[in-house]
């Protein structure tokens, strides 16, 4: 899942692309190798869009829960084959490992299609390249996770290891013999080729048919000296060894030549592997979400109703909250005002998450979307430190905004966080102004979240605000933050609504700083300021 172009280093860290690439990510090498090598859809390729989102949904749909899992589980556990069809296509002999590699690609592929019987939406894997070549190594089956030349793959083998074992029989035999007579004329027990004599226990020399290998003060290390017998014997056994391997590479050749001709089909099945890895990935995460298709339109705009950012929602529910979903329609550059902890930089995260997935054709998380394919997603504002370097906070966000604006992208999608939040409040709301007006000028699509007054009506742009809190919240009895937090939810109106009365809305600032510990005395003496 390549974003390179749609986003930047700095939009990536706004939205979390990075969350959003591993809750994507399949689990084969197959569906790794294919998942590296996916863009986003570009604009003008709507219906590609919406077709594969359509595709991911109904794989979600016809397979459940249960099923997906059962199948990323095969993919979990393939073997990559790749290595072995390379090695077979330039005509290099397989070894047994890259056969046994083979198989178990082979098997992976006829278990997930018995998976997926019935959906027709995920490729079949299996073609007449996998049967053809499963069938040949099948002989080579050694039990769940094996693979042996088995003397069914040819006469000439079996033949071959027959005769090695008579003539192995005969050596021992011979060598057997030798060890008898040895042993009783030293009287002790002779056990393999090499032997240790002590000293002490011998009595003169030692007998014909010994030779040493190595002295020590107290033992002799020994072995027994081959006589001509012993010597024909295992002339024999390794003339019969060599025939042996010779027709186990005759074998390894033939099964080799078999691969080789169907490497190209193989590779296609592979691909069309990893191709089904990453859908049934994508329909998990689907379900997880409860992701819908969105509508891809050709004008840039989006909608959505009931919209959630993945990544704060699963950290919410990890303490026992719930998250508020969002809707919004936009079709311009509009300004998002609303208090202090009242959802709008989640907005816009929640906007810059269902372009993206709406651009690599995902499912999209809300109850419903509709939206445009944008050639770039930018973020400024609050989240361009990221950059670090020399320049100040302000520096960095106008650095940002001129490379942006000399990009000059069309179907643009800008994400704006309290833009020139670190200047004068009369410089900084000119700037945006100015910034919105001109993305306006270019037919932008997005949103500029701000806690400065006026700016909609001076830019000329719609202006929606977050409802805020449903008045001012008791503060707890303890200085525990988690219930204060629970407080500020259940106190908070979540709802983004059009307004037509262009002033920013209260931040109820003081109120949060009340409800989040602050002492009594000092929040009365803010409220008589205020005044």
């Amino acid at each position: 899942m390549n974003a390179r172009g749609l986003v930047d280093d700095v939009t990536a860290q706004a939205i979390d692309l990075r969350w959003l690439r591993d809750a994507l990510a399949p689990a084969s090498p197959y569906g790794a190798r294919r998942y590296e090598r996916i863009g986003p859809f570009v604009p003008g390729e709507e219906s590609l869009a919406q077709t594969r989102a359509q595709r991911i949904a109904a794989i979600a749909a016809a397979c459940g829960e249960q099923r997906l899992d059962a199948m990323r589980e095969i993919f979990r556990n393939v073997a990559d084959a790749s290595s072995a069809i390379a090695r077979a296509s330039m005509g290099d002999l397989l070894s047994d490992a890259n056969l046994l590699e083979l198989q178990r690609f082979f098997d992976a592929c006829m278990r997930l299609d018995g998976l997926s019987s019935g959906v027709a939406e995920l490729p079949p894997a299996v073609d007449d390249a996998v049967r053809s070549c499963a069938r040949e190594l099948e002989l080579g089956r050694a039990g769940k996770f094996g693979f042996y030349l088995a003397d069914a793959f040819d006469e000439s083998l079996a033949r071959a290891r027959a005769a090695l074992a008579s003539a192995q029989a005969e050596y021992d035999a011979v060598t057997g013999r030798a060890s008898a007579k040895l042993a009783a004329q030293l009287g002790r027990e002779i056990s393999g080729s090499e032997f240790i004599v002590m000293r002490a226990d011998l009595a003169g020399s030692l007998p014909t048919g010994v030779r040493v290998v190595r002295e020590a003060p107290t033992y002799l290390l020994c072995e027994i000296d081959a006589d001509e017998a012993m010597l024909a014997a295992l002339e024999r056994r390794d003339a019969f060894a060599g025939a042996v391997a010779a027709a186990e590479e005759a074998v390894r050749a033939r099964l080799t030549s078999i691969v080789q001709k169907h490497a190209a089909a193989l590779d296609a099945a592979a691909d069309r592997f990893g191709d089904a890895d990453v859908l049934v990935a994508a329909a998990r995460f689907t379900l997880a979400h409860r992701c819908v298709p969105a509508t891809i339109v050709e004008e840039p705009r989006l909608e959505f109703v009931d919209g959630r950012f993945i990544p704060l929602a699963l950290e919410l529910e990890k303490e026992g909250r719930n998250f508020t979903p969002i809707s919004v329609a936009l079709h311009d550059v509009c300004v998002l005002t609303g208090p202090n902890m009242g959802g709008k930089s989640v907005c816009l995260r929640i906007c810059g998450e269902i372009v993206l997935c709406a651009a690599f054709g995902i499912p999209v998380p809300a109850s419903a979307a509709t939206t445009g394919l944008f050639a770039e997603i930018a973020w400024l504002g609050v989240g361009s430190e990221v950059q670090g370097g020399l320049l100040s906070s302000f520096a960095r966000e106008v650095v940002r905004l001129r490379d942006v604006l000399e990009r000059g992208r069309p179907q643009l999608f800008v994400l704006m966080d309290e833009f020139a939040r670190t200047t004068t409040p009369l410089e900084g709301r000119a700037l945006l102004v100015a910034m919105l007006r001109r993305f306006a000028e270019r037919r932008a699509c997005g949103l500029s979240a701000t806690h400065l007054a006026a700016v909609a009506e001076a830019a000329g742009v719609r202006h929606f605000a977050v409802r805020g809190l449903r008045g001012i919240p008791e503060k707890p009895k303890t200085s525990d933050l988690a219930a204060a937090l629970e407080t500020l939810a259940a106190s908070m109106d979540y709802t983004i609504e059009e307004v037509t009365a262009d002033s920013a809305a209260g931040s109820d600032a003081i109120a949060l700083a009340a409800l989040l510990g602050l002492d009594d005395a000092l929040i009365e003496e803010a409220y008589v300021s205020l005044e």
